[in-house]
């Protein structure tokens, strides 16, 4: 039970993350300050902001739920994003070392203004979805902790979680984010990565667990279908290779060689925190079988254990750690979405955009895309699901141009702009008829989606690419 001491505790980490918020607002006084924390972030910084990225709410709530759900195969989800963050870490010297900040710049230096504008918007589509999920994770948390104090619903949490998250944000941008997210990668590996498994196997008979819970929870292989294990790996590694807070944060960077040290040693980190939540689902199945029928849904099995297995301070800690990863998560996705709006639409509109003017045109794109998140939030659950669509929804539009545009010199604007369109109409079909008229279960909408956008870029870029004309790949500038 949450007790008044724990709740002090996660009001004092809220009043902790505003204050953060409003000092940090002092040292932005540019668009770079505001985006990319001057670009002179070193090690503990940037490991922890890249920790506490990775740790979201997709490897605690998420992964929390989905291995109450089926066991130990969800460490194969896993394994896909550490591979992943392996292969991010080999073109973070690159990222760091040209001079955008964000994916649609670089379609735009290699493609043009097309390419350009397509990105910014399917981008931003997938920004208000994730930036959802988390307030929908943060509305699981606290109907979980308020629900049974004060009748907090769903909807009412949301919409706080909503208004913290936006005000921290708004003010001070990546610094605020980079000075919290130490604080709040220390928290959650600590206490959620080792204090609580520990708390958890003291109180119980390891061996009548393993003979009580069904056999499909402790086998690698079996405990879930094979095109989805297939959707894990097409969606968790390319995501890494264009998620734009692993880009933004890259960039923050002192230098390439903090950037891409930094990413190997969260990658680490990652995979012991995530093995640690998956053995906490699996306990909590044992523990408490009916969580959905009570919550409506079983994302919510990693803040029910600490609440009724950790003694008081503990719970308010692990809470305040929990809230602490989700709102550094959404305020990063709030801080792409304001950077891309600022550099990638208004500076469309406006060329010659001025600092001050690019500064609040992004500050104001963090109020806008956080309202539109609130309704994705409040229609869709499953907090996992609704991060591997709104991944989706990028990664079909600019990972194969994004990646061609770095590597490949044969590619050409045409391939380009084919392969966003088909990739991005491919997505949002199959994914539209897997909601509505439903789809066989084998059907990946982000496997088909890749296929066409491959096919399109290589064809066409062959067809159409003329030597001495199309511009050599950008890792080389």
């Amino acid at each position: 039970m949450v007790g008044t001491i724990d709740l002090v505790v996660i009001a004092l980490y809220f009043v902790f993350i505003l204050i953060v918020g409003m000092i940090s607002y002092r040292k932005v006084n540019n668009e770079t300050d505001y985006s990319l924390a001057g670009r002179s972030l070193g090690y503990p910084t940037l490991i922890g902001a890249i920790t506490a990225t990775a740790i979201g709410s997709g490897a605690t709530l998420g992964v929390g739920g989905l291995s109450y759900n089926f066991g130990i195969v969800v460490i194969w989800s896993i394994i896909a994003y550490a591979l992943g963050l392996l292969g991010f870490s080999v073109i973070a010297g690159v990222i760091r070392r040209i001079k955008y900040w964000t994916i649609p710049e670089v379609l735009l230096a290699r493609y043009g203004n097309t390419a350009r504008i397509i990105s910014a918007v399917f981008l931003l589509l997938g920004l208000i979805a994730l930036f959802g999920v988390q307030v929908a994770a943060l509305g699981t948390v606290f109907t979980a902790v308020g629900g049974t104090l004060w009748g907090v619903t769903y909807s009412q949490a949301v919409l706080v979680a909503r208004a913290v998250m936006i005000a921290y944000t708004f003010a001070g941008g990546m610094f605020a984010l980079a000075y919290t997210e130490i604080v709040q990668a220390v928290l959650l590996l600590v206490i959620l990565g080792v204090l609580l498994p520990v708390f958890l196997f003291m109180g119980i008979d390891i061996g009548r667990v393993t003979a009580t819970l069904p056999s499909h929870m402790f086998d690698f292989f079996h405990g879930i279908p094979f095109y989805t294990l297939i959707g894990w790996f097409l969606t968790l590694i390319p995501i890494c290779f264009i998620d734009v807070s692993l880009w933004q944060r890259a960039s923050s960077a002192r230098d390439e060689h903090v950037a891409k040290r930094s990413i190997l040693v969260s990658t680490l980190l990652y995979f012991g925190y995530s093995l640690s939540i998956i053995l906490v689902g699996i306990i909590g199945f044992y523990l408490y079988p009916s969580l959905k029928e009570i919550y409506g849904t079983n994302d919510v099995v990693v803040p029910i254990l600490i609440i009724n297995n950790l003694p008081p301070v503990m719970i308010g800690l692990s809470i305040a750690a929990i809230l602490a990863v989700l709102m550094s998560t959404a305020a990063s996705v709030l801080m792409v979405a304001g950077m891309t709006v600022s550099r990638d639409v208004a500076r469309l509109i406006k060329p010659d955009l001025k600092e001050k003017t690019a500064l609040w045109t992004a500050r104001i794109a963090v109020v806008a895309i956080g309202a539109l998140g609130i309704t994705f939030s409040l229609l869709m659950r499953g907090i996992f699901e609704m991060m591997l669509l709104s991944f989706a929804i990028f990664i079909a539009v600019a990972f194969v141009p994004t990646m061609a545009a770095l590597f490949w010199k044969k590619a050409t604007n045409t391939g380009a702009i084919a392969s966003m369109i088909g990739g991005g109409i491919t997505v949002v079909a199959l994914y539209g008829l897997k909601f509505t008229v439903g789809l066989p279960e084998w059907v990946e909408p982000i496997a088909g989606a890749l296929i066409v956008a491959v096919i399109l870029m290589y064809v066409l870029s062959i067809l159409t690419y003329k030597p001495g004309v199309t511009p050599q790949e950008l890792s080389k500038t």
